[in-house]
């Protein structure tokens, strides 16, 4: 059987980090574009969505979701809470202490208008995804887990 030659830019890797960059630029053009006005940053938007999924999320479990370093989401969660969008509140669960983050009424509206401008502009691209949702998001995180496997990969 002959050997076929290898090309970095065939790769399903490269497809997919040329794929990142496209969605990451595109959305950091469409928040611009269609997000401004609100006042907050793409990535203090997607602080926020975390945190409405996962109140109780730690600022290390953030950084870990979202590819960011624990400085930089210290950073996003200090202006959130400077400008009312949020409120961190320290609880205690099962004799330990915990840090609820939650959104304020303002965050919480600014949250649900980028939410529902967001969810017309990405309808064609969520029908793509339907019923695959969970083999692509598996698949995806296997690749993150191969590749970061027993690697310094850090996000700061």
């Amino acid at each position: 059987m002959e050997e076929k030659d290898y090309f970095y830019v065939d790769s399903p890797l490269y497809r997919l980090e040329c794929t990142a960059k496209a969605c990451a630029r595109y959305y950091v053009l469409f928040f611009k574009k269609h997000c401004s006005h609100l006042g907050i940053t793409q990535g203090e938007y997607a602080v926020m969505d975390t945190i409405v999924r996962s109140p109780e999320i730690s600022q290390i479990e953030l950084a870990r979701i979202l590819y960011k370093g624990r400085s930089h989401i210290t950073q996003i969660l200090n202006s959130l809470e400077k400008n009312g969008l949020i409120l961190r509140i320290d609880e205690l669960k099962n004799g330990r202490k915990i840090r609820k983050t939650i959104l304020t009424e303002r965050g919480n509206d600014i949250y649900c208008k980028i939410k529902d401008i967001s969810k017309d502009k990405f309808a064609k691209m969520t029908q793509y995804f339907e019923g695959k949702e969970k083999a692509f998001f598996a698949m995806l995180d296997e690749i993150q887990e191969i590749l970061t496997e027993g690697e310094s990969v850090r996000f700061d």
